[in-house]
């Protein structure tokens, strides 16, 4: 009978996790999305992703979908020129996701350097702003060419993992570290997830 009743409970409880139901609402080529429910088997993400082109806002991009752990950061990437910033949140409950958060406001520069990459080459230096406490390096796939980016991050982007990669996105050697102008060297400390990878390559590299 126990064990009768714990697999009951297990099947109740995976149950429940496979049918969080969650809002979805992905944009178009056009900006604009229709909004819909969609089962997620753990979180539920909102998130407003803000594009600064040579420091003015160029767009603000809203999305509502399943979340994962590693989507649920907040922060900014500062590639000089471009710089990207995300306000995520994730939840457990069905339909939490229904909040369309605000774009993170502008930050003040505070002191640390990073080498960003130019027409000119890898030399350039971005001065970092706000919580962007590491610098990355990343080679991006544009057609036949490879693409080096460089830049400032959040802390809360790097993700610790065995993977330096993004797959079916062209984003390699993608990496973060501590430290002024460390990324003009080629060792590192952390290997870096950027959630916001599709929407800067469909930016910057369209």
């Amino acid at each position: 009978m126990t064990s009768q009743v714990t697999l009951l409970l297990i099947c109740m409880l995976f149950s429940k996790a496979l049918s969080l139901t969650c809002h979805q609402c992905l944009p178009s080529t056009s900006g604009t999305c229709t909004s819909e429910l969609i089962t997620c088997s753990d979180q539920c993400l909102s998130t407003t992703t803000a594009v600064y082109m040579s420091g003015t806002k160029v767009t603000d991009v809203n999305i509502k979908t399943c979340g994962l752990p590693e989507l649920c950061a907040s922060g900014s990437l500062n590639l000089g020129t471009v710089k990207v910033t995300s306000n995520s949140k994730c939840c457990s409950t069905n339909l939490c996701n229904t909040e369309t958060l605000p774009a993170l406001p502008q930050q003040a520069p505070n002191g640390r350097m990073c080498y960003a990459c130019d027409t000119n080459g890898c030399s350039a230096k971005v001065s970092c702003e706000g919580d962007e406490d590491r610098c990355i390096t990343a080679s991006v796939q544009q057609g036949s060419n490879t693409v080096s980016m460089k830049g400032c991050v959040s802390k809360s982007l790097c993700i610790a993992s065995g993977s330096s990669s993004v797959p079916g996105l062209g984003i390699s050697k993608v990496q973060c570290c501590e430290g002024n102008l460390c990324n003009g060297a080629e060792s590192f400390t952390l290997s870096f997830l950027l959630m916001i990878v599709p929407l800067l390559s469909s930016i910057l590299f369209y």
